[in-house]
């Protein structure tokens, strides 16, 4: 930084000189004195990328940007994303499309600058007007629409006042009860992501998921003083992972014992088939016992 200061003061007085030693008499322009490399290194980095014209007036630059926003609007179009026609003012059909919009640009990894021109592909009848109305509305020197902005957009159009002070209301009495844990954070999940509002930031959601657990659970979970929303669903959803082992378990030990009973009395004579306690080791000893003392009572001529 220091060296560049330094080549742009050589610049200034170059300049100054020149100007100095100028006569009014007129006469024809010198020739341009070539600059020095350092000079001509200073003029390079003191002109602002913006002053040495625009790269989206480089007919080669913006035809290179089309060809690739071409090439993954048809790269994105090959996974058939949903549509949205916004017809239907339910906000949980388009709360719906947003949540598969946001899945599918996170399972093809889909660059953020894409995401709202990706998005806008898929809209049909009034939703595509209702597109086409708000660029027109949008000033050509704002910065690029984020996904977040054009979310809230999509919302404020489409989720009337009234549903949203209804899930308000609903939100606040919201509890787990008798659900599933899977069951309460889905329901959680929808409300906070289609009314923006209603946690402020990730810790207030974590707490305010957190009192709408069962007691039970509550109490577990609570001890931990959790502080992301993430933590406080990892060990619920690793107990629930434990829970769907154990009942895996329990059938599988269930079926084994059933096919063990049957094998049992298939095998078995009609009066072994009568008593309800099958064979032990014990059993099969005493058995075996009783043969042999029987074997050595019989006469010898026998």
């Amino acid at each position: 930084m220091q060296r560049q200061k330094e080549q742009i003061g050589r610049l200034h007085d170059l300049v100054a000189r020149q100007a100095a030693v100028a006569t009014p008499v007129p006469q024809d322009p010198p020739a341009p004195v070539a600059p020095t490399p350092a000079v001509a290194a200073a003029l390079v980095t003191a002109i602002p990328p913006m002053a040495s014209g625009s790269s989206a007036l480089d007919p080669d630059a913006l035809e290179a940007e089309q060809e690739q926003s071409l090439a993954v609007l048809t790269a994105f179009k090959r996974f058939n994303p949903p549509t949205f026609n916004g017809d239907d003012k339910d906000p949980w059909v388009m709360e719906a499309w947003l949540t598969a919009m946001e899945a599918l640009f996170e399972d093809i990894y889909t660059f953020e600058r894409d995401k709202v021109h990706l998005a806008s592909h898929c809209f049909e009848g009034s939703a595509q007007l209702w597109w086409t109305r708000v660029k027109k509305g949008r000033s050509l020197e704002l910065s690029p629409m984020t996904w977040e902005a054009f979310r809230e957009l999509l919302l404020m159009e489409y989720f009337p006042e009234s549903d949203k002070r209804k899930i308000k209301e609903d939100f606040r009495k919201l509890r787990q009860g008798n659900r599933s844990v899977r069951e309460y954070e889905k329901e959680f999940s929808h409300m906070v992501n289609c009314v923006p509002g209603l946690v402020r930031g990730d810790r207030d959601r974590a707490e305010v998921f957190e009192r709408g657990l069962r007691p039970d659970i509550f109490k577990v979970i609570h001890a931990f003083h959790l502080k992301t929303y993430e933590d406080v669903l990892r060990p619920l959803w690793v107990e629930r992972g434990n829970a769907i082992a154990r009942e895996e378990r329990d059938a599988f030990e269930k079926d084994k014992d059933k096919d063990k009973s049957k094998k049992l009395a298939a095998s078995g004579s009609a009066g072994q088939s009568s008593s309800k306690r099958p064979l032990g080791i014990s059993d099969h000893f005493s058995g075996e016992l009783g043969v042999r003392h029987k074997a050595r009572r019989l006469p010898s001529h026998v």
